[in-house]
């Protein structure tokens, strides 16, 4: 299928003034108030086609623009991290003028010390004829163990698991996303054409600042996916693959990459083993070169050698680093200052971008596409007219507003002059044009003239 893809990013967020941690509302308002300055709301889609908002907790939040390919939502996605860092700075600017001093710490990870977790939600358009209880099924063994190629790993109390989510997720299927906490959330709301699509909610995988990681984890299941969302129905090779115990075998996994799982079968195979099966079924599908990385992973996962991949997969990064550093200082296993260690790899701007600029992180993304992608959607999509309309809009000073699929205009003068308003509908996610959106922007520049 001719498909498009997002993620969606909850962050971290602390602040400390004057001494003194701020509560999360209270770390919210004061981050948020240049986009509510702005954008007269803490709600704003954003001229290259994301949105920037707050969700439930008090958790900023940044969704991208509808991508094309997995290597397009890299650049969107960091583009994300960059704009949320830049927004702390102004924050902190316009708190200065009022003579409040604030820090602000963003972090891009999925659990705090309290162990609450926070998520990642990836998106996939889909064909409406698709059955989701049947996709899900088939792919479910593979989301279980897709944690070995991308999760962000954790230290926590003595013990390190390869996925932060893991042990905070208990379902297949759930239209809940906050108590439930499926690998997949049921909730049919598609942001398109109902008649023609579905959006595949994802809420499986970790946050990743590994570029790579964020690759294997997007390009892997778009692959997959290309065996379920097919004409012809699901490749039947699939069935054989279903684990008897998919809630065990998460956090089984999370804790040992080649622990022995059961298959619905009665056969035992490691998440290794699972991930080379989906890979030789699916590999020829994926994007150029990312066939050969997941090969390479997989390759040292199983020689018991994963520090042959330590610079692409998160997991092994922040693992190495937590052990050297254990190890140079001679701390028990339950030191506090591994728990710290752990956070500081996640802070936007912070450990993981040094690691980065050394070498000991891999990047896939130009930071010129990066800077780009901050103001400009990418090509190809839906974003681009959204960005369009956000331009022209903004342009003549006009009241508008914007959703994934609506633009609407709300003061466009008539042709007496008279306020009126008008919404155009972008249901086709995979479009950048529609004839409609561009009447309506040749109707507000004759206006403008």
């Amino acid at each position: 299928m001719d498909r498009v893809l997002g993620v969606e990013t909850e962050y971290g967020l602390s602040a400390r003034s004057g001494g003194r941690r701020l509560s999360a509302p209270e770390a919210a308002e004061l981050l948020f108030r240049p986009v509510v300055a702005e954008y007269r709301s803490a709600n704003a889609f954003l001229g290259n086609g994301g949105r920037l908002y707050l969700d439930v907790g008090a958790h900023p939040e940044y969704a991208t623009p509808e991508c094309r390919t997995a290597r397009d939502l890299l650049v969107a996605e960091r583009a994300g991290d960059d704009l949320l860092a830049g927004l702390a700075v102004r924050a902190s600017g316009l708190a200065a003028e009022t003579g409040v001093e604030v820090a602000f710490r963003l972090f891009k990870n999925n659990t705090d010390s309290f162990g609450n977790s926070y998520g990642c939600h990836e998106n996939y358009l889909v064909d409406r004829r698709l059955d989701l209880a049947s996709a899900v099924s088939l792919l479910t063994s593979f989301l279980v163990t897709r944690q070995v190629l991308c999760g962000a790993g954790r230290w926590h109390r003595g013990e390190f698991t390869i996925s932060q989510r893991a042990d905070h997720l208990y379902a297949q299927l759930s239209a809940s996303t906050t108590r439930a906490r499926p690998l997949v959330n049921t909730r049919d709301e598609p942001l398109a054409d109902p008649s023609r699509f579905r959006r595949l909610h994802v809420l499986a995988g970790d946050s990743n600042l590994a570029e790579p990681s964020a690759w294997l984890k997007v390009g892997s299941t778009l692959a997959v996916l290309e065996l379920l969302d097919r004409p012809e129905g699901p490749d039947a090779r699939l069935a054989h693959l279903q684990l008897a115990d998919p809630a065990a075998a998460l956090r089984q996994v999370a804790r040992d990459p080649l622990a022995s799982l059961e298959l619905a079968d009665g056969r035992r195979v490691t998440a290794v083993d699972l991930q080379r099966a989906y890979l030789e079924l699916a590999g020829s599908h994926a994007e150029p070169d990312l066939a050969a990385l997941w090969t390479r992973v997989l390759d040292a996962l199983a020689a018991g050698e994963p520090e042959r991949v330590a610079t692409e997969v998160e997991w092994v990064a922040k693992l190495r680093l937590l052990e050297e550093f254990r190890d140079r200082h001679h701390l028990g296993a339950d030191d506090l200052r591994l728990a710290q260690l752990d956070l500081a790899f996640h802070e936007l701007g912070g450990l993981s971008r040094v690691l980065e600029e050394s070498g000991a992180l891999a990047r896939i993304t130009e930071p010129a596409d990066v800077e780009r992608a901050k103001t400009q959607p990418p090509v190809g999509t839906r974003a681009s007219a959204r960005s369009r309309f956000i331009g022209a809009a903004a342009r003549q000073h006009l009241r508008f507003s914007v959703d994934w699929q609506t633009c609407t205009v709300h003061d466009r003068p008539d042709s007496q002059g008279r306020p009126t308003e008008r919404t155009v509908l972008l249901p086709d996610p995979r479009s950048d044009q529609s004839a409609e959106l561009d009447d309506l922007l040749a109707t507000l520049h004759r206006s403008a003239d």
